[in-house]
């Protein structure tokens, strides 16, 4: 499959044109697909397809058209694995590989071709702009809308075809390219775009190439009076220097002469910058960043970032780069970072005596050394690289005076001091992009070595693409016998950071160093991280896992993250692998607080996810007793917000107690037993429990291991494995009974009927119904219960189609529910006394109730319950014969259901198909 937005709009399927619909579809389509895997909202489609002249019912007709898209791809074969458009909440998310989309493969070509970061030749870029620019097929969108300009986005995609354009002539002028041919291309580009100046340099060059230096000083002179008249500016210095550089070589009469002018050499100076680095790759946006910063006046650069993320390579890449405009003198200094740190005073001598300064000259004082440093470099133009620096507090006696002098610095820490006392430019730098690192790792790999994409994409991922464990992993390749052995061995976590050790460099021994400055409380902090279950946890957890107050660990953890060793991004603090890996490796040397911290976060989890539980579920018995809980919750949506944000960290909870702490682990995942009914996690739901009831079992706790096995089976008969979840349910019942636990008993039966309805057997659901009511009737307590009986009888007489019969049970679940059970039982039963309705051919009490139901799932902040009854609305209106209202509220719906997984899918999918061939545009 492949979509074209560089021209027409099209989709293309094995090779063949896909009727997508009329222009807004086709429109609608470009927009989610140049925004691939991005959300767009409601609301900004609108704007963008309508500007300021929407019509009233502009958001309907959205939805329509997104409906009548997803209608046309499933009918043209394009799967959900291809292509699928997702409603995520006020707007739309087009899922896709962005590689099928010409848009963003036009993008990465010119990405690669555009950059002169020396790790492509000349004729490289060359064929990779070529190849960017034949994907243009037309106009990007195909013109847009007749009479209305296209978005800015849109408009901009021209702008880059201009960029990539200027691009290929300079990559086309340091080739073998034909000068004479580039003229005839150039010319009429360059005075059709005037304001693009790089066509008129390129036009010059290849004029000059052409031995017609006369014609490229006119061509000059031509845009320089545009400027002028136009702008009101001057050309840039680029073209004013090679304007001057033809003038000197070119005769009276504008001939070229017998030999060209030598250019001119600077006096030498000290010259210490180290060599740039060999095989240097990627940060192309950096470096624009830099040369910007530069550009704009900056005269202090600071490269900041976690140890191995290529600060020095960086540095010595960028200040290569701008020799030739700093000619004067380089140095250079090691300052030592934050194991040994060097005095400024040492630095200073050195750079004194490698200006020339005698070592009698030289003063003893810091401030007058300090100030004589500064005397020598006025008026020069020097480009000073201080690497690895400990300190603002470092560096400042080393920063010249006035002048033109450039300074980078590369740091672990941040340099915030620097940044508010001298307005230094600071630039964090992250870890390499996915293509920039499987291209690093490449290097060492054979060039005849087979391709292992997918091997070296997994390396990337296990080096956390950072440069130097991904050179080091690149100069064991070849050990390895290539990247399927390496990274076999790098998956599994005790060998990676032995493994990433080449001689003298390893990752072990450049994180050691940002560990040994650290004050003995950051150093434990760190240490226990390495505890955590989980990737990224908040404060609270990370007081229980260091057993400090809140307070005390957000400065500890301040402290790790301005040396780069934490992440910390609201409120949650994030390691790289290799990091995390290195800090469980320091913990385990204290096995028995390294256990102790463990035991205290999982304690942490089990009491606050149990709180949250209570919140989610209050008509319901607890799962089990606890202390309470350090954390406490407002409302159901600060329950919910905190799961949401906490999900990975318990499911990891769990995973990691299960061998350990197993009465721990069945708890943690039973206080997840609301938030997984309201999100509809079932995989996850079904993983968990099955280590749950595990687990309950390991210490012999039978009521655990009822609960557990009676939820288990919720998800197991949701994704139709009936027989599975019936095994469990009567499980439950067995161990329910043996206990004495009348009201669990009668719970069992009440799963078991769930099971019988999900499975389409009424009769049988009925059966255990009946039971189960009749155990709850002499229960204190059990209105809730009760509630559920009711409303899943409703449910099994509306399977058998008793109708009236349905109604009563549902009726009577609404009357117990509004005094016994919460908004989400609610919403569950006014949905199914909806349906009822409905199907009773009763649309207008359907309106009713399912407008109702909407309201309590969005209270409950269920999306799956709310999508039921927009389903039923839906279907209300088209009884009704309101088919807008009805195909907005079907939409809706189905959207909700495919991202879901709701087993109701295929059949709204066909419904909505049949309402929609006919849509009017």
């Amino acid at each position: 499959m492949e979509l074209h937005l560089l021209g027409p709009v099209e989709i293309r399927h094995h090779e063949r044109p896909v009727a997508v619909g009329r222009r807004l579809h086709r429109l609608l389509l470009g927009i989610l697909a140049l925004r691939a895997n991005t959300l767009v909202s409601t609301s900004e489609l609108v704007d963008l397809l309508w500007s300021a002249r929407a019509p009233r019912t502009a958001r309907a007709m959205v939805h329509s058209r997104v409906s009548e898209l997803r209608t046309a791809l499933t009918a043209a074969g394009i799967g959900d694995e291809q292509l699928t458009i997702l409603t995520d909440g006020s707007g739309y998310r087009m899922l896709l590989d962005p590689t099928t989309v010409d848009v963003h493969r036009f993008r990465l070509l010119v990405a690669r071709g555009g950059v002169a970061d020396g790790a492509l030749d000349w004729p490289q870029r060359r064929d990779l702009l070529r190849e960017a620019l034949a994907l243009w097929r037309g106009p990007a969108f195909g013109g847009w809308l007749p009479r209305q300009p296209p978005p800015p986005e849109v408009e901009s995609l021209e702008d880059a075809r201009l960029t990539a354009l200027e691009q290929l002539f300079e990559a086309e002028l340091n080739t073998d390219a034909d000068a004479g041919v580039l003229v005839e291309r150039l010319g009429p580009l360059a005075a059709q775009h005037p304001s693009r100046e790089r066509f008129t340099l390129s036009l010059m060059r290849a004029l000059a190439a052409s031995h017609r230096p006369g014609d490229a000083l006119r061509a000059y002179e031509q845009h320089r009076r545009w400027l002028a008249a136009e702008l009101g500016a001057d050309p840039s210095d680029e073209l004013r220097h090679l304007h001057l550089t033809l003038l000197r070589v070119v005769e009276p009469d504008g001939s070229p002469p017998a030999t060209a002018m030598s250019a001119p050499t600077l006096p030498p100076g000290p010259a210490e910058l180290p060599a740039e680095p060999g095989g240097f790759v990627g940060r192309r946006a950096e470096l624009t960043h830099l040369d910007a910063a530069v550009r704009t006046g900056s005269r202090i650069v600071a490269l900041v970032g976690p140890a191995g993320v290529g600060k020095t390579a960086l540095a010595l890449r960028f200040a290569h780069a701008r020799l030739h405009q700093r000619p004067a003198a380089h140095l250079y200094a090691d300052l030592r970072g934050t194991a040994e740190p060097v005095a400024p005073a040492t630095v200073l001598e050195r750079f004194l005596r490698a200006l020339g300064v005698p070592g009698d000259a030289i003063p003893a004082d810091l401030d007058e050394r300090a100030a004589r440093y500064r005397s020598e470099l006025a008026g020069q133009p020097v480009l000073i690289l201080l690497d690895n620096a400990d300190s603002s507090h470092q560096v400042r006696p080393l920063l010249p005076g006035a002048g033109s002098s450039l300074v980078l610095i590369t740091s672990r820490r941040r340099l915030d001091g620097l940044v508010a006392t001298h307005g230094a430019t600071q630039v964090v730098l992250a870890p390499l992009t996915e293509s920039d690192a499987q291209h690093l790792l490449r290097q060492g790999l054979a060039a005849s070595a087979a391709d292992e994409s997918a091997e070296l994409r997994r390396i990337a991922e296990l080096c956390d693409r950072l440069p130097l464990a991904l050179r080091i992993a690149a100069a064991r390749l070849g050990e390895f016998g290539g990247g399927t052995a390496l990274a076999g061995r790098l998956a599994a976590e005790g060998d990676r950071i032995g493994l990433l050790t080449a001689e003298d460099v390893s990752v072990r021994a450049a994180l050691q160093v940002s560990l040994t400055a650290l004050d003995g409380p950051s150093r434990t902090m760190f240490h226990l991280l390495g505890v955590h279950p989980g990737q990224r946890p908040g404060t609270d957890a990370c007081a229980a896992l260091a057993g400090l107050p809140p307070p005390v660990t957000r400065d500890l953890l301040d402290r790790l993250a301005a040396v780069h060793l934490v992440r910390s991004v609201d409120g949650r603090h994030q390691m790289h692998d290799l990091v995390r890996l290195f800090a469980a490796e320091q913990a385990a040397a204290d096995p028995v607080a390294a256990t102790a911290a463990l035991e205290r976060t999982l304690t942490f989890y089990r009491d606050t996810a149990a709180a949250a539980d209570r919140v989610l579920r209050p008509a319901e018995r607890p799962n089990f007793d606890t202390a309470g809980s350090p954390v406490r919750f407002a409302d159901l949506p600060a329950a919910l917000a905190w799961l949401d944000a906490e999900a990975d960290n318990l499911v990891a909870a769990v995973e990691r107690a299960e061998a350990d702490h197993p009465q721990l682990a069945w708890q943690i995942a039973a206080a997840m037993y609301g938030w997984l009914f309201r999100r509809h996690q079932r995989d996850r739901w079904i993983d968990l429990y099955t280590r749950g009831v595990r687990a309950a079992r390991q210490v012999g706790d039978a009521r655990g291991e009822a609960m557990l096995s009676g939820r288990l089976a919720i998800p197991l008969s949701l994704l139709g494995r009936h027989d599975e979840a019936a095994g469990h349910c009567a499980r439950a019942y067995e161990l329910r009974v043996a206990e004495g636990d009348q009201l669990g008993a009668a719970t069992a039966l009440l799963n078991l009927a769930a099971i019988e309805n999900n499975a389409g057997r009424p009769a049988e659901a009925i059966r255990r119904l009946t039971q189960a009511d009749e155990r709850s009737r002499a229960l204190p307590d059990a209105g809730h219960l009760r509630a559920l009986v009711a409303s899943n009888l409703g449910e099994a007489h509306q399977l058998a189609g008793r109708l009236d019969h349905a109604v009563e049970h549902y009726r009577t679940a609404l009357a117990l529910a509004e005094t016994h059970c919460g908004a989400r039982d609610m919403a569950e039963i006014l949905v199914g006394l909806a349906r009822t309705h409905r199907r009773a051919g009763q649309p207008l009490e359907t309106l009713r109730l399912g407008q109702r139901a909407v309201e309590q799932a969005r209270l409950a902040g269920d999306v799956l319950i709310e999508a039921e009854a927009r389903e039923e609305l839906g279907h209300a209106h088209l009884a009704r014969r309101e088919r807008a209202r009805a195909l907005t509220e079907l939409s809706t719906a189905l959207e909700t259901y495919r991202e879901k997984g709701h087993r109701g899918t295929a059949e709204l999918t066909s419904r909505l198909a049949e309402l929609t061939r006919s849509a009017p545009d």
